[in-house]
């Protein structure tokens, strides 16, 4: 009796086609395992049974994909690739949502919002340097020197803090 179903056993024959899906294998490697060996019928049909034997026999067990007694593996390349459509799929309705953003547009925004923030820091010693300076009776270029020196080592110190992607921001 001969039979294509990948679930055949016994002394049934199955095409070269059925043999690969039985193993969990591409029709093209089991070509190459023929070229190799693989035993094949008069009518280029491969026994299930010696087939098997000889794959537990001739492969290195490393490098088998499928088990020659079993299922074939329970995630095929297609369906591999059609999980990965699926979850390209999902982040894109999710962006389309406005609930996922591009990475790069998420640096650049706060690469964007340091530099504004630095530079108002740097903008406010030459505001409230004036307004120290009369209230306090101080020389106004001392008052300038001392803010600016504290402003841009408090922005150093800033600068060198990372930034914790991925984690809990502290608030």
């Amino acid at each position: 009796m001969t039979s294509d179903m990948p679930g055949t056993h016994g002394s049934q024959t199955v095409s070269k086609r059925g043999f690969a899906e039985l193993l969990g294998l591409t029709p093209g490697r089991v070509s190459h395992f023929v070229k190799a060996g693989l035993p094949v019928e008069p009518n280029g049909r491969i026994n299930v049974e010696k087939g098997r034997a000889w794959y537990r026999d001739n492969v290195d067990q490393n490098r088998r994909r499928g088990d020659p007694d079993g299922e074939p593996p329970a995630r095929s390349s297609k369906a591999k690739k059609d999980a990965a459509d699926a979850e390209i799929a999902q982040m894109r309705a999710a962006r389309l949502a406005g609930d996922l953003i591009d990475r790069a547009t998420v640096l650049r925004a706060v690469e964007g919002r340091g530099r504004f923030e630095r530079e108002a820091w740097i903008g406010w010693v030459n505001r409230a340097a004036p307004e120290i300076a009369s209230a306090s009776g101080a020389d106004l270029a001392a008052v300038v020197v001392v803010l600016d020196r504290l402003v841009r080592d408090q922005l150093a110190t800033l600068a060198a803090t990372p930034l914790p992607i991925g984690a809990e921001v502290p608030v």
